[in-house]
Order: structure tokens, then sequence, then C-alpha cells
């Protein structure tokens, strides 16, 4: 059979290709165009040539990755999320015009990047709190215009709702987004994960209330001005969470199949532990400029605010709830799915899957939850596995991944839409 313009076939390695299946030794991947025409033993490919033959043996292949959470458009990022077999994106309210200018950037092949997705800004009710990012909504039927606005005007994949949105303005933007079947997923406050889970929310994120507190009432959790001080509750409540109360929060997002996304890595950044590791990490060297560096020290100074010594032990002992949290929602059943929230995601989403290690996952959950789970809380059924038919988006590894986790960033090769990325 004669070779397709622009084919490659990546033969010898280990495939593992994110379903849930043993891994298959002697492999062979054919990609055909942007997408996977033959993923399984090699013996299997037959007499199907390439225009080009990549000798795998010994290395290993596995999907290319997700982070469904970030905010930054820095290219020094785009870089390192590619890099590291980061070959997909979501941002999580920003500007939808600078996404787009993105967007056209990486087609035009301005800059390298990953595929990029959208939610658009933020839905918000009043004051918000990232003003620059938000929309604000003021009634369930502007709730309800604003959801379908966006989703039938915008480039945008799916909806985010913030921390004022409150059940009466949920409820109608669910409504209109599963009638045009996208999701929605929250960073919700003023609803908590119960109620989010009950009136039909698809994932909830970061700092959304699920765990609750008798020292911390609902109403005193909402008795702040500043981010900064909705986090600094926001710890001193998790300091002092009581699972009694928190549990039908966790089995309400299990019952309903509500995923969670932590960056609990986000949370982390801040300590001087996790810090050192950033800065000594060699993409973090070599990457990421002086600028984008102190762009990132000046997102952290504002969004603690006036912390003071107090808030920060409180933020310190609050890591180990959340935490325990995620092992309780593992332990129930529930899905959690890495992400960053974080500049630096390139490296950074690695960390997080460390995090969820610690949370009970198996190495091949872990791989998942970076790529297979994330692209089906996305709702996009081309990608997350390597097999045929799907968008050809995967990753060559020199090493096994389901034995040291690290591998994942040891890439030989970074194929996206089935060509080959270099950085």
């Amino acid at each position: 059979m004669p070779a397709e313009s622009g084919s490659t076939l990546i033969s010898g390695a280990t495939l593992i290709d994110g379903s849930g299946a043993p891994p298959v030794a002697d492999a062979a991947v054919l990609i055909e165009g942007q997408r996977i025409g033959y993923a399984g033993p090699r013996a299997g490919v037959g007499a199907r040539g390439a225009a080009r033959t990549l000798d795998a043996r010994g290395k290993f292949i596995v999907p290319g990755l997700i982070d469904p959470h970030t905010h930054w458009f820095f290219d020094a990022d785009m870089r390192a999320y590619l890099k590291n077999g980061i070959t997909s994106i979501r941002y999580a309210g920003v500007r939808q015009a600078d996404v787009d200018l993105l967007r056209a950037r990486i087609a035009s092949g301005d800059i390298p990047g990953p595929r990029v997705f959208s939610c658009g800004p933020m839905l918000d009710g009043s004051p918000p709190s990232w003003p620059d990012w938000s929309v604000v909504l003021a009634s369930p039927e502007e709730a309800a215009a604003t959801a379908r606005r966006l989703l039938t005007e915008e480039r945008i994949e799916s909806l985010l709702v913030v921390q004022q949105i409150t059940p009466a303005l949920l409820r109608p933007i669910l409504e209109v987004a599963h009638e045009l079947g996208r999701p929605v997923f929250g960073q919700i406050w003023h609803t908590d994960a119960k109620q989010a889970a009950e009136l039909g929310i698809d994932q909830l994120d970061n700092t959304s209330r699920i765990f609750a507190s008798r020292a911390y009432s609902p109403e005193r959790l909402m008795g702040y001005s500043t981010v900064g001080e909705r986090l600094a509750l926001f710890t001193r409540a998790w300091s002092n969470v009581d699972w009694e109360l928190t549990q039908p929060m966790i089995e309400a997002m299990v019952a309903r199949g509500v995923a969670y996304c932590p960056t609990l890595i986000t949370l982390q950044i801040s300590t001087a532990a996790a810090q050192q590791a950033l800065q000594a990490d060699r993409d973090f060297q070599t990457l990421f400029s002086r600028e984008e560096r102190d762009s990132h020290a000046a997102f952290i100074r504002h969004i603690q605010g006036r912390w003071s010594d107090e808030d920060r032990d409180f933020h310190r002992r609050s890591l180990d709830q959340v935490k325990e949290w995620l092992r309780r929602f593992r332990e129930a059943g529930g899905r959690l799915i890495a992400g960053t929230d974080s500049q630096f995601g390139g490296i950074l989403l690695h960390a997080e899957l460390r995090n969820l290690k610690e949370a009970g996952l198996s190495p091949m959950e872990l791989i998942q939850a970076a790529s297979t789970w994330t692209a089906e809380e996305l709702r996009q059924p081309d990608l997350g596995t390597v097999q045929a038919g799907k968008l050809a988006d995967l990753s060559v590894l020199n090493r096994d991944p389901l034995q040291d986790l690290g591998a994942l960033r040891d890439t030989a090769h970074v194929f996206k839409a089935g060509t080959e990325v270099t950085i």
C-alpha cells in the first residue's frame, strides 16, 4: 500500500494508549495526516507503509497530556507545554480576544504551542473576583442569555462559573449548556459542592467550596472583600474542616459523576519548598525570562494580599487537609484530573501528578488523569487516547512512565495533530 504523504510509522515502542488497557510491547503507531491510522501490535500494521519510520525500540508511547485550567499567555509557557508532552490546554476564564490571538499565532507558525480550548470569561456575580476576566450576572434570565450567547457566538467549548454564582444563577447556565452539549465547570464559593452536584455541574476545580467547617459557617465564609481575604478564609476553614459535614458533599459529587480538578500545585507554589523545586528546574532556568518570572511573583503577591504570618501558617496546614479530601474522594470512587491554574504549567502539571499519586492513583491512572479522563471532561472525543481514528497527539518517551512518573517529561518526540513539534 502506498504511503500517505506526511505519514509516520512509530515502530517497536511499548504502547500505553490511555484507555486503561495493559501496555502493548513491540507496538506500532501509524500516523496518517492529522490522525492515527493504526495503533497496536507491530505485527498488525502489515504492509501499510509510511513516508517516515521512527525506530522506537526501548521507548514508550503515551497520549498527549492536557492542562484543563490555565490563564497565562507567555510564549515560553507554550514552548514548555509542548516540550513536556502537553499538547492541549484550556483557558479557565480570560478575555476571549486574547485566546483568539494566541490561537492565530500558533496556527500561523509564529510560535509553537499546544491545542487551545477556552471557556471564555468567568461567569460571576457582583462584585466579581477578577473584574478584567469576568462577565457579571445579575439575574437568572441574564445568566441564561449570556450562556447561550457565549456558546453560540464565541469560539469557546465550555463555561466556567466562579465564586459569586448562586444556585439560582447556576441552574439556567447548566440548562443552556447541557442543551447545547457543552460542559460547565466551577470554581464556586456561594454555591457548595453538594448544591452544584445536585443541579448538574460537570466538574469542580481549585478553591471550590467542597468542604464544611463548624468553626467557619457559610455566612462567615462569605465575609470577604478581596481575593486575598477569601483565600485566607479558605485556608483557615480547611484547617478546621469537619469531615462529618463534608462527607455529603463528597458523596453527592461521586453519585453524580462530578470530577474534581484540585490544581493543588497552585496552592503549594508559594511555599518555600515548591519555589525551590521550581527554580531548580532546568526548563524554568532555560525557557523563562526575568519578565516572566517577575510576573508570577507579582501574581502570588496579589492573591495573598496582606497575609499575616498566621495566615501563612494556616495555609501550610490546610494543604494536608486538602490532600486528605482527595484521598477520601478517590476512595469513594470520585474522578480526579490534573490541572495547574498556574504559570509554568508545562513544568507544574507534572508536579500536580505527584500530588494525585499521593491521593492513591495508580501509575496508569495518573496518565489517564492528565489525558483520557481530562479529554472526556472537556468532551473532546478525538483526544485523550492513542487509538485508530483519534487525532495524533502523543509523545514518545525515553523511559517507562509506569515505573517512573518523571519519565513523562523525558520526551524523545512529541506529535500534535500528526506533526512532530520542535522547541
